[in-house]
């Protein structure tokens, strides 16, 4: 009975507060009055069932209790009351939840269970959240439970599951108080004797005369102290935020042991206890204990940002602790441990070497020095554990976050950390770590390795990583790293590159670019058969192709070179894409390839990344690359021949003073935007929906929209030009993001683009015209005819995208798209014609639900065509509000700040 009546409260309390705000407001007033009785019920009825042994109901009792807490007037907060407020009224609900942390229920699970709902319970009720409205009953409250967290202490240091279970509840309620209060649970405590802190060796004597903060502050610092040295890695998780919260406070409003003395305290169990993978580890495959990805996440989040504030407070002191534990240091967790704590610090020990104000510079930089020569000298101590390949992934990790002061510190052992990070592209497991690592030495220190020596050497032992020869008559070998890690490698290399003398650039890019295409040609010579017969391995070698085009795209892209480039510079982009050339004209030939996106895709973004990186001296290879790509989708039909298609006009533009060549772009841009519509017509036409060829459609919409913005006359003055404008009508309608959004850019361009062509003929008047003016006249004329049959199809369309299929975050393009239509020159009259037409329709989204009103759609219509016209910010925020009511998410009363 007892159970069911909990059960029925706690749905109340739970459907009160799903409640929109409106309403919850007031079913929480409605109901305050019985907030008494759910108190005074927990007071007496979770002590007796703890007494009788009847855990599920004292369960029952604290979900219902929370519930009800959790009803404040607000909806801002997490709590009714606050702490204050709580102790005030209802005084034994902290003390019965209190009292049930190291509860010793007979059942292990049970007691877990209640004892992690009382501590969330007290987390919610102490940390930020419900103001109190009388300081002093804050403050008294807010002692009271570090008096109470005091009290659990013994409890807390006991070794085993209860003692950790306890532990990890007092860090956690210790942390949300002083997320509460940082004054008082960690300021300045009054004159006393405090004890000991543990782990530093000193007798404290609370001799201050500042009293901001309350009498615990002390003896509950020496308890935390005593919690994250605990073994148990959930107890110092939740201890993180006290010590966090203890730095906000000023120094000098804190007691002298809660400043420097207590952050020195942490080194030991931070560095030599939670920074360790455990003892006796050997991989993640054989661990039982641990699980890999809690343990990353609790170093790499957590752990990693009290070590910035320990580091920040200690200064050389971290430092010379780091050094210390290597230099004893006898197994590769110790090691690998200490790494990573400096690794954790490397943006403020950075930061501080950079400001020559900074006190202790000189000895932070003879520290980091030596640790970093220490760990790059294959004589030292921390050397000799990078057989360990998780030793390994870290070092390679902290040469990579160091990379600036590599570049900046003269005697910095940079030989060192580049060989560092080679050696572990070694390891598997440490290929991600060593790969980012290697390409921010290279571009960090691009300056200091500019010598064709250097980089040849360095390329010949990265090469046998990335893109390993082939045997003799043989298929090219999978390579087991990465595509995103192999690019890296490439990057780093390719920075270097750039730094050379013209001479050496070329002949070093072309290197470097060579191992890949001889990759390629095994592939394309030794592994047709097996390609064309189809099957898994059919797949492989079809990845192992893109994987290594996509390298050389990799390094093509990566061939800027700054600054002006001498007379004759023939630049080495080109030079790569003339190499590569046969390779890739081969692939887009080979029908196997044809079919298969991926190849198809990394050949295109070869070509895109040559002219991108070259643009003018790849002007002389137009003409002949927009022919391959034309031909290239017309055999493969991939939407990434239209977005090379669209990059080509983006870097040259239109082309006027070339006729041969204006009539290749021509040709090109006609040819493939109507295969690409006949495309969609046939997969229309055989009951596809449009959706299933988004991609297409984009691609389709993204170059129509490049030529717009690019080559406007080319674009206006195309017979394609109305397919795209059809396609695009029928695009804005999509849900899917991606071609929608390609749809109303395209849309507002051409919208724009008419309106000037339409004034510009206007403008001509009858005079004489000259042959561009004839020109954009007819081409004025054209954009009028399409405009007059789609417009009212396109209007209908820009209503139904707001009020139901486009994404919300397309909403301010609809409205640019929108605005044209009723106030620019295009559509002119008609325009508003054809919305009000729109809005009459009882076929439009939300009108069948309800959701939209008549009365709704004519106060859009009216402030939508009010003249003058509402200012651009202010119309696509209505447009946004009507949507919101179309969607059901908003109401009428939302468009009236608009009449005013």
């Amino acid at each position: 009975m007892s159970d069911c009546a909990l059960s029925m409260l706690t749905a109340l309390g739970d459907e009160i507060n799903n409640m929109d705000k409106s309403r919850r407001k007031e079913l929480v007033a409605a109901t305050s009055s019985h907030w008494a009785d759910i108190a005074a019920l927990a007071e007496r009825f979770i002590p007796e069932h703890m007494v009788a042994g009847t855990y599920g109901l004292v369960h029952g009792a604290l979900v219902c209790l929370q519930s009800w807490l959790r009803l404040s007037t607000d909806a801002g907060t997490t709590c009714r009351l606050s702490p204050g407020q709580l102790a005030a009224q209802h005084p034994a609900v902290l003390t019965c939840l209190f009292g049930l942390l190291g509860t010793s229920a007979t059942e292990p699970v049970t007691a877990e269970r209640i004892e992690g709902l009382a501590c969330e319970m007290l987390c919610e009720l102490l940390g930020p959240g419900t103001a109190g409205t009388t300081p002093q009953q804050e403050r008294a409250a807010v002692d009271a439970a570090a008096a109470a967290l005091l009290g659990l202490g013994d409890i807390a240091l006991t070794p085993g599951h209860v003692g950790a279970r306890v532990a990890r509840c007092v860090a956690a309620v210790a942390s949300a108080l002083a997320q509460r209060d940082a004054e008082t649970i960690c300021g300045c405590a009054p004159p006393a004797t405090s004890p000991t802190a543990a782990g530093n060796g000193r007798t404290v004597s609370n001799d201050s005369t500042r009293a901001s903060g309350g009498q615990h502050v002390l003896p509950l610092a020496e308890l935390m102290l005593h919690c994250i040295a605990r073994p148990e890695r959930e107890v110092c998780e939740a201890a993180v935020e006290y010590f966090l919260m203890v730095n906000t406070l000023p120094s000098e409003a804190r007691h002298p042991q809660m400043v420097r003395p207590l952050y020195a305290s942490l080194l030991q169990p931070l560095v030599h206890r939670h920074a360790r993978y455990p003892a006796g580890f050997s991989s993640w495959n054989e661990e039982v204990n641990d699980d890999e990805e809690a343990f990353h996440r609790f170093r790499d989040q957590s752990l990693s940002e009290l070590l910035e504030t320990v580091y920040l407070m200690t200064g050389p002191t971290y430092l010379t602790h780091l050094q210390d534990t290597i230099s004893t240091a006898d197994m590769w967790q110790a090691v690998e441990g200490a790494l990573y704590c400096l690794k954790a610090v490397a943006c403020p020990v950075k930061n501080n070497l950079n400001c020559s104000q900074y006190h202790h510079l000189q000895q932070s930089n003879q520290l980091v020095q030596a640790l970093l020569e220490d760990l790059c000298s294959p004589a030292g101590k921390a050397a000799a554990f990078l057989g360990n390949p998780y030793t390994c992934a870290t070092a390679a990790g902290l040469v990579g976050a160091y990379a600036a002061w590599f570049a900046a510190t003269t005697a910095a052992p940079l030989e060192g950390a580049l060989r560092l990070s080679l050696h572990a592209l070694c390891f598997a497991y440490s290929w991600h770590a060593a790969a980012l690592a290697f390409r921010a030495l290279c571009v960090r220190c691009a300056a200091k390795l500019c010598s064709a020596a250097v980089f040849h050497n360095l390329a010949a032992v990265a090469v046998q990583a990335v893109a390993p020869a082939p045997q003799a008559g043989q298929v090219a070998s999978i390579v087991p790293m990465p595509l995103e890690d192999r690019q890296a490698v490439v990057d780093g290399l390719a920075h270097i590159v750039t730094c050379l003398n013209p001479q050496d650039a070329a002949e070093g890019a072309l290197s470097l670019q060579q191992p890949h295409l001889t990759r390629t040609k095994a592939i394309i010579a030794h592994g047709s058969t097996a390609a064309a017969q189809g099957g898994a391995a059919a797949k492989q070698l079809l990845v192992n192709l893109a994987d290594e085009l996509q390298l050389i795209a990799v390094l093509v892209k990566g061939m800027e070179f700054p600054g002006q480039h001498p007379a004759g510079f023939h630049h080495p982009a080109m030079k790569l894409l003339e190499a590569a050339w046969p390779v890739l004209s081969a692939v887009a030939e080979a029908p196997v390839c044809q079919q298969d996106r991926a190849a198809v895709e990394a050949v295109c973004e070869v070509y895109k990344h040559a002219l991108q990186t070259a643009r003018g001296s790849a002007k002389p290879l137009l003409s002949t690359l927009l022919k391959a790509v034309g031909d290239m989708f017309t055999a493969t039909h991939q939407p990434a021949c239209l977005d090379l298609l669209a990059a080509i006009t983006e870097v040259f533009g239109e082309a006027k003073n070339a006729p041969d060549l204006a009539a290749a772009q021509r040709q090109a841009f006609d040819g493939a935007v109507l295969a690409a519509s006949n495309l969609l017509v046939s997969r229309t036409t055989a009951g596809q929906p449009l959706s299933a060829s988004g991609e297409l459609l984009r691609s389709l919409l993204a170059v129509g929209d490049a030529h717009l913005v690019f080559a406007r006359e080319l674009m206006l003055s195309s017979a394609a030009l109305p397919a795209v404008f059809e396609w695009a009508v029928a695009a804005a309608g999509l849900r899917e993001k991606e071609p929608a959004s390609a749809a109303f850019s395209f849309l507002s361009h051409l919208l724009a683009a008419a309106g000037k062509v339409m004034a510009a003929a206007a403008a001509a008047g009858t005079a004489r015209p000259d042959p561009e003016q004839q020109a954009a006249a007819a081409a004025a004329m054209a954009l009028q005819a399409s405009i007059a049959v789609h417009g009212e199809p396109l209007t209908w369309t820009v209503v139904a995208a707001v009020c139901d299929t486009a994404p919300r975050q397309l909403l301010r393009a609809v409205a640019g798209v929108l605005y044209q239509l009723l106030h620019g020159t295009v559509a002119g009259s008609t325009g508003p014609q054809w919305l009000l037409k729109v809005l009459q329709s009882q076929d439009l989204p939300g009108m069948a639900a309800g959701l939209l009103k008549p009365s709704d759609c004519e106060t859009f219509a009216k402030l939508a065509l009010r003249q003058p016209p509402l200012p651009r910010g202010r119309f696509d925020a209505m447009l946004m509000d009507f949507a919101a009511i179309a969607r059901g998410e908003g109401t009428s009363d939302a468009l009236l700040a608009y009449e005013l």
